[in-house]
């Protein structure tokens, strides 16, 4: 037993007590968390004692726009932290500790007052402000929630009934805490079989005119994940056909019709959007909603075998720029006496959309794909460069070592005559390392690193980050 244990044991009831008293400024906070769960519920009004408690914590706390400038006096350009209210989280800690020991019941109290009490101390607070305080202070009281959802003792009507009198309050909205009050008042709904939350969503939406908007959307989605998480999924597939309006919907009803196999239906929908937004003036539809919907539309010609529809659509996918994936695809369209027409007619097209004075990696791809070692090897050297040469030399290294070597040094060598800076010698000894692995690399890097520290002498990081890479070699082949 130690001093201080002896000092506790020895001490009498009211000494400790007057001295707890004297000193309890400084022992408050601590006092607070480990025992306030004592305290008696019914003595102020049957309230909960907590909030009082989460008020005076946050009481004063406030952020001005100097708390997230920019640190120049220690190099930081601009904040990349949180803003922290530790008060807050060591109630959310103490919560999460009632949990762990099966205290649901003190963890949903501190729960509710730090909602209610840090979305009342977000209304003081400037909303730029409110975008720099840590997340957690908004996210973990739901997370706590939904962990005790399914413990013993708990009253989950009585938690659906506060979520459904809370939810409306405006300050949620501004502490950002809606969606986290929409996602529990869900789960209970499901839980006690109500239909509450539907029943607020749909109030929700009558409110809105734009039934095509993106609020509209994030309401019918709340409906949706509620009909599938309570095992209704016909509900939800209804509710996804009634509102073809929003594109989400289109595209995930269109989905599920390419796998139940229902082609025509599919087709339909896809060609009933396109040819709606062309009737209807609206703005041209942007290159990456038409590539999603070609890849439905490929999805489909897939299924049907539908040759020139395959050939046509992924042709599109490699019109700009080569892919691998719709690459295979569309030479798969062709016989094979075709191809070698086909694909030099491809090579040409990106030649002239790029220059063909300048390197296109979309001809060199093709090249690769199609296993064209020597062609693909004068092509880098046409266009020669360290990048090019590190990207493609395994296509060809093992064919034509000593050649693939050789671009190595020609390229190393105009870049190590260009380019001074760790970054750069960093990268030639990068390349240094890909050449040893090719059939005589060793010898050749040797000579290099030789020729360097004559020519480079005066270049000290060069000579050091050699040096290392030379040792490191050397230990590697022992």
């Amino acid at each position: 037993m130690n001093i201080i244990e002896q000092l506790l044991k020895d001490l009498s009831h009211k000494e400790l007590y007057d001295f707890v008293i004297k000193h309890s400024r400084l022992l408050k906070d601590d006092i607070l968390l480990e025992f306030a769960h004592k305290i008696d519920k019914n003595e102020v009004n049957n309230s909960n004692n907590y909030t009082q408690l989460l008020r005076d914590a946050l009481d004063g706390i406030s952020f001005d726009y100097e708390d997230i400038m920019p640190d120049y006096e220690y190099g930081y350009d601009e904040f990349d932290g949180c803003l922290e209210l530790d008060a807050l989280g060591k109630w959310l800690d103490k919560a999460q500790e009632h949990v762990d020991k099966n205290n649901p019941n003190e963890a949903i109290l501190i729960c509710k007052a730090c909602l209610e009490e840090y979305a009342s101390w977000c209304e003081t607070q400037d909303s730029d402000i409110l975008e720099y305080v840590d997340v957690n202070y908004r996210e973990q009281p739901f997370d706590i929630l939904r962990q005790t959802l399914s413990m013993q003792g708990i009253n989950q009507q009585e938690l659906l009934d506060y979520c459904k009198s809370e939810i409306s309050k405006p300050k949620y909205k501004r502490a950002y805490m809606y969606d986290g009050f929409s996602r529990l008042f869900m789960d209970l709904s499901v839980m006690v079989g109500s239909d509450d939350f539907i029943i607020l969503q749909d109030n929700l939406l009558h409110e809105i005119e734009d039934k095509s908007s993106y609020e509209a959307e994030q309401i019918l989605k709340q409906k949706i994940d509620f009909y599938h998480i309570n095992k209704q999924s016909d509900r939800a597939w209804d509710i996804i056909r009634e509102n073809l309006q929003i594109k989400s919907f289109r595209k995930d009803l269109t989905k599920k019709l390419i796998a139940e196999n229902k082609l025509q239906e599919a087709k339909k929908l896809i060609n009933d959007h396109i040819s709606n937004d062309e009737s209807e003036n609206k703005p041209s539809l942007s290159w990456h909603e038409l590539r999603s919907w070609d890849e439905l539309k490929l999805q489909i010609a897939q299924k049907e075998n539908d040759i020139p529809e395959i050939r046509h659509i992924s042709f599109r996918f490699i019109e700009s720029d080569f892919n691998a994936q719709y690459y295979k695809l569309y030479k798969s369209t062709f016989a094979k006496e075709e191809w070698t027409e086909q694909v030099e007619k491809l090579i040409q097209h990106y030649e002239k959309r790029y220059g063909i004075q300048w390197f296109s990696e979309s001809v060199a791809d093709v090249l690769r794909a199609e296993k064209q070692e020597e062609r693909l090897m004068k092509y880098i050297e046409k266009h020669l460069s360290i990048d090019n040469v590190e990207q493609y030399h395994t296509c060809f290294s093992s064919s034509f070592p000593e050649k693939t070597l050789a671009l190595f040094r020609q390229a190393i060598d105009k870049y190590a005559s260009q380019n001074t800076g760790r970054d750069y010698y960093e990268h030639i000894v990068r390349s240094f390392g890909k050449m040893i692995k090719i059939q005589g690399g060793n010898e050749v890097v040797k000579e290099m690193i030789n020729q360097y520290r004559v020519l480079y002498k005066n270049r000290r990081a060069m000579m050091e980050i050699m040096g290392k890479f030379t040792l490191k070699t050397q230990s590697q082949q022992c």
